[in-house]
């Protein structure tokens, strides 16, 4: 029987029900949508211009159907009649549906109200078409389901003006505090709770219903795996196999989820299929570089990764890391900046890579997507020096001045997305040598020593400097990713003319052990400004350089890859060549190429960069092959260099190039696995 409301509780001589104290509870605590309700009261009023047709939509859990509630009430409250379905029980059948909302017809001021309207959203059309035409004039509907409304309802220019769509997202800092006010969390508990629901109505009240139990059986912690297991069922519902798991999986630490990222899985031909089922589920939205999951969606999936198997979430993590990495070395244009910001996610709270605690979502360290970046221009002249002396004084204010006469291009301005005034700013300095840059700024002498000290540079090379970053980053380290992510774009953007690499940092002590983690050395020398001490760190990229760097620094911010001692299974083709491409790529790292899997064969790792080294050189010798014998000598072997570089030394169009590379790995991994294969050969034999 369709449900049919025409009061706001109890009429007169009617006996008060259970219904009735329900109702009221549901009234009294709800929290927050004051906009969309005060939308919705304009329709009740039959304001002119004033939308019909609502459309709610959200992830699970959001507040849809708390929020269909209290329109029914406002409505009721005015004494229009509130009709009711629900899409679940209707499924897709148009004629169940049709009887159930038939009483809109001949009600007084009709409300329909449908939830759930993802199980029948396949009678939307019908409803457009055909419903909804045919109801009296005055009828207001509110539909509320997990997926947006089709684009018709927008693109009709009958239907626009009558429709207005609510995505509901979480509830605002404000309303977090009240709802959680209200269930009696003490404020030291707070944050914490705030910080892993991130607003999700669901999330919050049954972290504030844990928080308050008592009882021998209570876990203080946040979330605690039984929150994380009933907001999987919610989200979710069923997993269907092991595969689509592991996509799951790579939602928790990727931004975006790529069909390559998905065959780092146990069954690399289901990624595209698996890819189309990620699409579809909840939560899940499709952006220009990916899949991008829900926030709520992957604290979740990491707090379920980490509570039942952390160590599989470490080596997911490792190989998307290095996924990410092979990205990076053939990224260009506007790509660069996106592959290095999936990186930079990689190290943030709750991921194994990130430098601090390894098994919490750290309270007010989450980037903040709302931040815009953008070019300095003249006109941001003034608010640059004042947002420096208002953070480092104004000695630090003259040298942003002076640096910004010098080099105005080096800076990049932050501001928030509603608000053009910058917010931050990060100047990266260019510096080329034999130029007086280093000897004018004192904050740089330790650069300057520190060059003194090394081989010289070339002509065409320079260096990075990291000389501002303002606000100055505090004692968290929780902008760790942003300096990478800032060193990664500088470097794959000018790939090749990068040298070395240092940034300025105050507290320098307190940092040492995580920038070792990045790769980068705290330099003798410790300038004073501004009341604080501060420090240099550096990077070499000659002798580490980008296209080696990736899978360097993976094991010092996540668990470390497998060491060939422990792999017993033979390589196969594909693996073989994989692994020379790597020692290839590592060529310049003795660390690398001792944890390459070829050093099972081979005993060592110098025993394996000789065998390399002779069968490049047998390519040399052979009049079909030299063509890719120096194209694997000016990409690997020399100077380590990038591709585009490489190719530019050789003179050759940047195609013709690739394919050279590409046939030159082909023999020289056909080589190897042929010299292994021969029983006088001079190379020890695969163990069993």
């Amino acid at each position: 029987m369709t449900e049919i409301a025409h009061d706001t509780g109890v009429l007169p001589g009617r006996p008060r029900t259970l219904a009735d104290r329900v109702r009221r509870s549901r009234r009294d605590g709800f929290v927050g949508r004051a906009e969309e309700r005060r939308t919705f009261r304009r329709a009740l009023r039959a304001e002119p211009d004033a939308p019909q047709v609502f459309f709610v939509h959200g992830v699970p859990g959001i507040g849809k159907s708390a929020l269909l509630e209290q329109f029914a009430d406002d409505a009721l409250a005015r004494e229009w009649t509130v009709i009711r379905v629900d899409g679940e029980r209707t499924a897709a059948d148009v004629r169940e549906f049709e009887e159930r909302a038939q009483p809109i017809r001949y009600a007084n001021r009709p409300l329909l109200v449908v939830d759930r309207f993802e199980h029948c959203q396949a009678v939307e059309t019908w409803l457009r078409e055909e419903f909804l035409p045919a109801s009296p004039e005055s009828t207001v509907v509110v539909i509320a389901g997990q997926r947006p409304p089709q684009p018709q309802w927008t693109v009709d220019p009958g239907w626009r003006a009558l429709v207005h769509i609510m995505e509901l997202g979480p509830l605002r800092p404000d309303d977090v505090t009240t709802l959680l006010s209200e269930r009696g969390i003490p404020d030291e508990h707070r944050p914490a709770i705030g910080e892993f629901a991130g607003g999700h109505p669901l999330a919050l009240a049954l972290s504030a219903e844990a928080a308050t139990a008592g009882g021998p059986g209570r876990d203080d912690r946040v979330p605690s795996p039984l929150i994380v297991q009933t907001l999987l069922e919610h989200l979710l519902g069923g997993v269907p196999s092991g595969v689509h798991e592991h996509a799951l999986r790579v939602c928790g630490l990727v931004r975006h989820v790529t069909v390559d990222l998905l065959r780092t899985g146990p069954d690399p031909a289901t990624a595209g299929t698996v890819f189309d089922w990620l699409g579809h589920l909840p939560g899940v939205t499709p952006g220009r570089n990916g899949l991008h999951p829900h926030e709520l969606l992957s604290r979740v999936v990491r707090a379920d990764a980490r509570w039942r198997n952390p160590e599989a979430y470490g080596r997911l993590w490792t190989d998307l890391w290095h996924a990410l990495g092979r990205q990076a070395r053939s990224a260009s244009g506007d790509d660069v900046g996106a592959v290095v910001s999936e990186l930079s996610y990689l190290l943030g709270p709750g991921h194994p890579g990130h430098p601090g605690p390894p098994d919490q979502e750290s309270p007010g360290s989450a980037r903040d997507d709302t931040v815009t970046e953008r070019a300095y221009a003249p006109g941001l002249h003034d608010a640059l020096l004042r947002l420096t002396r208002d953070d480092q004084g104004g000695g630090a204010a003259r040298w942003v001045a002076h640096w910004l006469a010098r080099q105005p291009e080096a800076f990049r301005v932050y501001s928030r997305a509603d608000d053009p005034a910058p917010v931050a700013c990060f100047g990266w300095l260019r510096l080329r040598p034999g130029t007086d840059d280093l000897d004018t700024d004192p904050m740089l002498a330790p650069v300057r020593d520190h060059l003194g000290r090394l081989a010289p540079l070339h002509d065409d090379d320079h260096i990075g400097v990291g000389r501002f970053m303002v606000p100055a980053p505090g004692a968290s380290l929780a902008e760790a990713d942003r300096l990478f992510q800032g060193l990664a774009v500088e470097h794959l953007r000018r790939p090749g003319s990068l040298a070395a690499s240092f940034l300025l940092l105050p507290d320098p002590q307190s940092r040492v052990a995580t920038m070792a983690k990045f790769g980068f050395a705290l330099l003798p020398g410790s300038p004073v400004a501004g009341g604080r001490t501060w420090g240099v760190f550096g990077h070499d990229w000659r002798k580490a350089p980008m296209i080696t760097y990736l899978d360097r620094i993976a094991p010092a911010l996540g668990p470390a890859r497998e060491r060939p001692g422990t792999i017993r299974r033979p390589l196969s083709k594909k693996d073989h060549r994989e692994a020379v491409r790597q020692v290839l790529r590592d060529w310049h790292d003795d660390d690398a190429v001792a944890a390459n899997p070829l050093v099972r064969f081979y005993g060592d790792g110098a025993a394996l960069r000789d065998a390399l080294q002779a069968a490049v050189g047998a390519l040399g010798a052979d009049p079909s092959h030299i063509r890719h014998h120096r194209a694997l000598r000016a990409t690997y072997l020399e100077r380590a260099t990038s591709q585009e570089a490489a190719a530019a030394r050789l003179d050759l169009p940047f195609s013709t190039y690739r394919r050279h590379l590409k046939a030159g790995i082909d023999r020289l991994d056909e080589v190897l696995r042929k010299r292994r294969a021969e029983p006088a050969g001079p190379f020890p034999q695969p163990r069993a």
